[in-house]
């Protein structure tokens, strides 16, 4: 089977919002109702589809080619990483006399992740991926030259899935306008079922 390496790169990523997800099963899904926004953080986004592709046989004649689909990988770099980030993300990291220790027995949750992206005609794309787990990363410090302000960045790897109760993986909303769907998109960001209205593709 051959994999899709296609990607999805954005690089004028204006807003970061994500859910806590509380259940998945054949009967429905929920989140945390708090989301957790990361403000004035955000630099790129990338999501690549995890396609297969594969032939049938039957009588050893090829009968059909189909490619299946199922999540795939998201890459986030952010500015100005805090610790409550890691937690938010990662999960909450043992501490023994002050000192963090991760190990074997650090679970990472499951979130749902929506972002914006700014177009060059002031329209607005619109992403979201309801099954989200993201793996724990290194953060590096950039210092600015000439200062002693020092930067946290870090490049928030993970991968996608499909939902249980639907078999979703990612909404996107392209070309939305700011004003006119103003409402539409405020919802985007603060329901994190909200993906279900017309023009989403």
């Amino acid at each position: 089977m051959a994999a899709d390496t296609r990607g999805h790169s954005h690089i004028n990523v204006k807003r970061l919002v994500m859910w806590g997800l509380a259940t998945d099963d054949d009967s429905g899904t929920t989140y945390d109702e708090a989301a957790y926004e990361f403000k004035k953080s955000t630099m790129s986004a990338k999501y690549t589809p995890k396609a297969e592709t594969a032939e049938q046989y039957g009588d050893g004649i090829k009968v059909e080619d189909y490619v299946a689909k199922d999540g795939g990988d998201i890459e986030i770099t952010l500015t100005g990483f805090k610790s409550g980030d890691g937690e938010f993300l990662f999960g909450e990291t043992k501490t023994t006399e002050g000192v963090e220790v991760s190990g074997s027995e650090d679970i990472v949750p499951y979130n749902c992740t929506a972002y914006m992206t700014e177009r060059p005609d002031g329209k607005v794309n619109l992403y979201k991926f309801p099954k989200v787990k993201y793996m724990p990363q290194g953060e590096t410090a950039d210092q600015k030259e000439g200062t002693k302000i020092s930067y946290g960045n870090a490049s928030i790897k993970g991968t996608y899935s499909p939902l249980l109760s639907s078999h979703a993986d990612c909404y996107r909303r392209l070309g939305a306008d700011p004003e006119a769907d103003k409402e539409f998109i405020e919802k985007w960001f603060t329901e994190a079922a909200f993906y279900k209205s017309a023009g989403n593709v």
